[in-house]
């Protein structure tokens, strides 16, 4: 299920509740608060870090990782684990959904 038809559907099930209102303002005020909930698959690698869901080419079964700032400088690494550990997130082919909100 797409980001926007996740949004129309929890739009559909409020709508009664909600009085007079925009529908077009209240499922983009849904959609956009929920890209961190129902994430989508992109080929834009990260650009902050946080636990993202990545998944390699060829791979069907996607994995978290988690992404930081590397030791040395502030440059972006991806934790792969064994045998590459850290690899700079620039070199890392594949795509991505993210990053992941931790629970409350």
């Amino acid at each position: 299920m797409t980001l926007r038809a996740y949004a129309e559907a929890l739009y559909q099930g409020l709508k009664a509740l909600l009085g007079s209102h925009d529908a077009d303002q209240v499922q983009s005020y849904l959609e956009r608060e929920l890209r961190h909930v129902v994430p989508t698959w992109s080929d834009t690698k990260p650009t902050c870090p946080g636990w993202y869901w990545f998944k390699s080419p060829g791979v069907a079964d996607p994995r978290l990782i988690l992404v930081g700032n590397g030791r040395i400088d502030t440059k972006l690494m991806a934790d792969l684990g064994p045998p590459n550990n850290l690899v700079d997130v620039q070199r890392v082919q594949g795509h991505w959904a993210g990053p992941l909100l931790p629970p409350n």
